[in-house]
């Protein structure tokens, strides 16, 4: 019953989320995000600057590592609610509250590893991928978008480039994960990747859709294996 319960409030969430993110037109949903993003500037330079500070001292103390990581993606889930309620953008008050949440409940269960020593190439591959387009997203600032996009892009504040950057932290994750916060943050994220580039016209988020699509193959053979685990288990079981 649990099992279907943690899997019932997510998807039920990203029903209403998706629904209501089809209510405004592409323009309203431009206006609001330009406006919290030029509000919001300061806040802006602060979260990269801990970002840079959390990346380096994850890099450099290994053992504080889980702690760090885990603490900054919670972090970015708890700011971009509360900016979210500030402005009143239900979709991502439900979004980045359901992130949150699922954060918390996958590092209480244990299921939020940064071990890099041993971790494949593929995963740190797209985890840099995430974590560098995360924290110079490439839209929402003023030109020179480049040179602001290291200061201003607004992570932590709305949608693609906290979503970026939280897939950018989950891909470098080592096993046990936690299934239901990967593929709730993969599915939300491979959704807004298609609606920022086909709805908002934001190209640079087919690194969303790369992550996602990422995390969800990763999964899917994750729970292969699994699968296969526990019926080798049954199949010994039995035997015995």
């Amino acid at each position: 019953m649990k099992d279907s319960i943690k899997w019932i409030v997510p998807v039920l969430l990203c029903i209403v989320i998706f629904s209501m993110t089809m209510m405004k037109s592409p323009e309203d949903i431009t206006n609001i995000l330009t406006h919290v993003t030029a509000q919001i500037k300061t806040f802006s330079v602060i979260t990269h600057i801990i970002f840079l500070a959390v990346i380096v001292m994850g890099l450099i103390f290994r053992k504080i590592r889980n702690s760090l990581f885990f603490l900054f993606i919670a972090f970015l889930a708890l700011s971009a609610t509360i900016i979210s309620i500030i402005y009143m953008i239900l979709p991502n008050i439900l979004i980045f509250g359901m992130f949150f949440g699922l954060i918390i409940n996958a590092y209480l269960r244990k299921q939020l590893n940064f071990e890099l020593k041993n971790q494949k190439p593929v995963n740190l591959a797209f985890g840099i991928i995430g974590i560098v387009f995360g924290f110079w997203y490439l839209h929402w600032v003023d030109s020179p978008v480049c040179l602001n996009a290291l200061l201003y892009s607004p992570l932590g504040a709305i949608n693609c480039p906290t979503m970026v950057t939280i897939c950018g932290f989950l891909c470098l994750t080592a096993k046990p994960r936690s299934v239901v916060l990967e593929a709730t943050v993969a599915l939300i994220t491979l959704y807004f990747g298609f609606f920022g580039i086909f709805r908002l016209g934001a190209y640079v988020d087919i690194v969303l859709i790369v992550c996602a699509l990422f995390m969800i193959l990763r999964l899917g053979s994750y729970l292969d294996f699994k699968e296969t685990i526990m019926d080798k288990n049954k199949t010994a079981l039995s035997v015995e």
